[in-house]
């Protein structure tokens, strides 16, 4: 009943008490072509939906006074209600809310966040089971009313007779000879699929010698080979002794029903995109797996994996590669799980639905039997060799790492929500590692995890509570020896963890988005604290702050570093931004837009531990750069290491050729500073000149360096 199958336009309800929640769901269906209507809560709704012809509904789970339970509840008592579709929309993604759901009546289930792409795609698969549905019904009604009037489609049978008697019907479904109606009872057996086949002779059985008259579904094959879904109803006739001496039974094809009915589990219980088993569907098996191997006293393992770099790939090649890489995703970790090619097909489809995909690009594959741990291993190896393949989608050829965490029953938990935490968590840190790597988890994770989340918690407050501050490192400009810049370097230090190192906080502050708050801090202090120099005498030229990818690629950015100048008085000229070279190779068009907004407002450009990546240096030419930042790593051992001695002499040529000033940071002995300054290198930073200080100390330090102070004349 999609708006793209019918002229007027499907009228959904939607419901939720959060007005914003409300208003995106609406517009996003209302762009798709739907007609929407409001409430914002269970009795408005009920009411709203008495008075228009609904066709679908969206239900927030939690509202006042009347949750989305109790509304469903109400909706379906009502007489046109107990056919309309009700999706369930929700932050609660336990197992026991969407049972609840579905006994409440909904016909599907949706977490928020809502993903609104989807969510388009899921309300037209709902309106077209509800029209199959719906469909569906009034051909039940209408065959029920043939059978009444026409006694079509049943079938007689008399006690002591071997043979049964058929209607026209019944014959042409089977492809029996409708002119000779009467056949034998192993004929009709004969037609009932191999795998129901004991099942419907135990059923006739238990009726004739009960007389107790029950239906069966089960599956046929008709005349053409296909398998036919079908429900038997039989009421049995007794003798004067009690016993049955007749049988009378109806057969009606449910084929179209039993497929509705599929399709609505689908959009319950698998994922649409790659029809692999979903969260829900997933841990109910782990749940009834966990349950066997407890009675075996067995062991198995559960695979958490995620692919390395994904949203790199989603965002660069876009949406439809992103869906295309998880569909292969998907077949290959099927193709994994699969030992050997002497697999059958039964075990195949059933290695097949111990995958899943828990949503964007978490998978899981459990293992439900191993004799060693080492069995899961072997497993992930199959999984890593397989998924780091090559792939050509679109035209792109794609390259995918997974990351892989292990947990294996007993010994890493007993119920599937810890299994699927601890094995995720193992996930993390191979992450973490390096990428491309398997973890099993032991309990050790759980503490690191416990400090990581408290570092967490504790960095969220440092800025209110004034932890962080800043430490300034001199930059010398070589020919003339004087003090020509300095970089701001970020510090902390907390009440409950101490002083944390920066190669713990600062990836963490990127990785959870806090590196936005504090970098527009470190922006605005390093600004300030230039600027108080300036008013004081001592000239500092330049003073380098690092900026982050996630700062850097947000839309106002370049807005923002403008405003913090304005707000601190400090000249364009006297600020210089340090991104590193990977940064740029991730957007390149859009880097250079921004690179050039801030060379436009007059702010220096450096590329930061330049020689590390891969830049191209034909583009690099292109951008609005005034400095190159040679990476410490190839000046710690450049007077011992003939490939760091070449790479640096390289990169001072490359740069003096394209007109870009040369610093080289880590310099910590005097053998580094003869070869960079015989080399022509403009400026250095490092140890051997000074470390970090803080505010105060380096304020002391440039007093007391005449060369620092301005000169009149």
């Amino acid at each position: 009943m999609g708006s793209d199958t019918v002229s007027a336009p499907a009228r959904i309800l939607v419901v939720d008490d959060d007005l914003a929640t409300r208003i995106l769901v609406s517009e996003s269906l209302e762009q798709a072509g739907f007609y929407i209507e409001q409430a914002e809560d269970g009795r408005q709704a009920l009411t709203i939906y008495e008075r228009n012809n609904i066709d679908l509904i969206t239900l927030d789970v939690v509202m006042p006074e009347l949750d989305g339970f109790a509304t469903c509840v109400e909706l379906r008592r009502r007489p046109e209600g107990a056919q309309v579709p009700i999706l369930m929309m929700t932050g609660l993604d336990d197992y026991e809310s969407i049972n609840q759901a579905f006994k409440a009546g909904a016909t599907d289930f949706i977490t928020k966040p809502i993903n609104f792409i989807l969510l388009e795609y899921r309300v037209r698969y709902l309106l077209r089971a509800s029209a199959d549905v719906a469909s569906l019904h009034e051909s039940e009604r209408r065959l029920t009313t043939a059978q009444r009037i026409a006694r079509l489609g049943y079938w007689d049978w008399s006690q002591g007779q071997n043979l049964l008697r058929l209607s026209r019907e019944v014959c042409e479904m089977l492809g029996l000879d409708p002119q000779t109606s009467e056949f034998p009872f192993w004929v009709i057996l004969n037609h009932v699929h191999e795998k129901d086949r004991n099942f419907v002779d135990q059923w006739v059985d238990e009726i004739w010698q009960g007389g107790k008259s029950r239906a069966i579904s089960h599956r046929l094959i008709d005349a053409n080979g296909n398998v036919r879904y079908v429900q038997q109803q039989v009421e049995a006739v007794l003798d004067a002794f009690g016993n049955p001496s007749h049988l009378y039974g109806t057969l009606q094809d449910i084929t179209e029903l039993r497929r509705a009915e599929e399709r609505i589990w689908q959009l319950a219980f698998t994922d649409s995109l790659t029809r692999l088993p979903n969260r829900e569907l997933f841990k109910d098996r782990l749940d009834t797996a966990l349950k066997l191997a407890k009675r075996r006293n067995s062991q198995l393992a559960l695979l958490f994996l995620d692919l390395d770099n994904f949203k790199r790939i989603n965002d660069t090649l876009g949406h439809g590669v992103g869906d295309l890489l998880l569909q292969a995703t998907a077949e290959r970790l099927k193709l994994s799980v699969r030992a050997n090619d002497s697999v059958s097909r039964n075990e195949a489809e059933e290695q097949d639905e111990s995958i899943a995909r828990l949503g964007g690009d978490e998978f899981t594959v459990l293992l439900p039997d191993i004799q060693h741990s080492a069995d899961a291993a072997i497993v992930a190896e199959r999984i890593q060799a397989s998924l780091s393949q090559p792939l050509t989608l679109s035209g792109h050829e794609v390259f995918i790492t997974p990351s892989i965490g292990i947990a294996v029953f007993p010994q890493d938990g007993e119920d599937p929500d810890t299994l699927i935490k601890n094995a995720d968590l193992a996930m993390y840190f191979a992450k973490h590692q390096g990428r491309n790597l398997y973890q099993f988890y032991d309990a050790t994770l759980n503490e690191a995890a416990h400090k990581r989340l408290t570092m967490e918690n504790q960095l969220r407050k440092a800025i209110e509570r004034n932890e962080l501050s800043l430490y300034y490192q001199p930059q010398l400009d070589l020919p003339s020896g004087r003090i020509c810049g300095v970089e701001a370097l970020a510090r902390w230090t907390n009440d409950l963890l101490g002083t944390v190192p920066p190669l713990e906080f600062i990836p963490l502050a990127e990785e959870t988005g806090l590196i936005i708050p504090i970098g527009e801090w470190v922006l605005r202090t390093a600004c300030q604290q230039a600027k108080a120099w300036q008013v004081t005498g001592i000239g500092v030229a330049r003073m380098a702050v690092n900026i982050s990818a996630l700062q850097f690629i947000q839309p106002r950015f370049a807005e923002w570093v403008m405003q913090i100048l304005e707000e601190t008085g400090l000249e364009p000229m006297m600020l210089e931004l340090e991104i590193t070279e990977s940064l740029l190779m991730k957007d390149p068009e859009g880097a250079s837009h921004t690179l050039q907004t801030l060379k436009n407002l007059g702010v220096q450009l450096a590329i930061d531990d330049f020689g590390t990546g891969y830049s191209n240096l034909s583009r690099l030419k292109q951008l609005p750069l005034d400095r190159l930042k040679i990476d410490e790593v190839f000046v710690r051992e450049i007077n011992l290491q003939p490939s760091n001695a070449a790479i640096a002499t390289a990169v001072i040529a490359m740069a003096e050729s394209m007109g870009l000033q040369v610093i080289a940071e880590g310099v910590e002995n005097e053998a580094q500073l003869h070869f960079l300054k015989a080399k022509h290198c403009n400026e250095i930073q490092g140890y051997y000149l000074s470390w970090p200080l803080p505010a105060a100390e380096i304020t002391a330090m440039l007093r007391n360096l005449p060369a620092l102070h301005e000169e009149d004349g």
